[in-house]
């Protein structure tokens, strides 16, 4: 009896970031409560039941419209980083400035001899 090995599951490169779908989430669950509200007072059920679910309602709004906000102010922040770090990087990619070409050897002793002897004579 040979065991096969499974192949492992390998995970979506793209996730979904938790405060956008928290915020949708939060947002959408807000949206259906105030719906049933609005059912509930339309058919003629207890007022009082109906209202009672607009300050949950009200709330899961506000709060995944919250996090809607920080998932734009997050994105914005790491937009921002990438741009600078990318601006960085390529400092280091540009080619470097040409130098000018060194004299060989020879050439300085006679600069050098004639720099004295220039010296010398004034």
């Amino acid at each position: 009896m040979s065991k096969t090995k499974k192949p492992a599951r390998r995970r979506s490169s793209r996730r979904t970031p938790p405060l956008l779908a928290n915020g949708v989430g939060a947002t959408a669950a807000g949206m259906a409560l105030w719906l049933l509200s609005l059912v509930m007072e339309a058919k003629g059920l207890p007022g009082m039941a109906s209202k009672a679910l607009l300050a949950p309602a009200w709330m899961a709004i506000g709060i995944g419209i919250a996090l809607l906000v920080l998932h734009m102010l997050e994105k914005r922040r790491t937009q921002a980083e990438a741009n600078m770090l990318l601006r960085q990087h390529s400092t280091f990619l540009e080619p470097m400035p040409r130098l000018k070409p060194r004299p060989k050897e020879g050439e300085q002793r006679q600069r050098a001899s004639a720099r004295t002897t220039a010296a010398g004579r004034g």
